[in-house]
């Protein structure tokens, strides 16, 4: 199986965790990164630790383009 196959199915397992036990998504890849390590898969933990990497990165950059845009409103006086 290739990188891109592991990488949607790792996605896919995540949403179905999330979904079903009511878990932000951040939280469903950092409970398979645990489970990955565990079972000392570790391409997949790599691959998850780039998943939440990049979860994290987009919450913050919306975070923070919805900070901008609350302030924006005071700036125009």
């Amino acid at each position: 199986m290739n990188t891109l196959d592991s990488e949607k199915d790792i996605q896919k397992a995540a949403e179905k965790l999330a979904k079903d036990n009511g878990y932000s998504r951040i939280h469903a890849l950092s409970m398979l990164h645990s489970k990955y390590q565990s079972e000392k898969r570790l391409e997949e933990a790599v691959i998850v630790r780039r998943l939440i990497h990049r979860e994290e990165s987009k919450a913050k950059a919306e975070k923070k383009a919805k900070a901008e845009k609350d302030t924006s409103y005071y700036d125009d006086t």
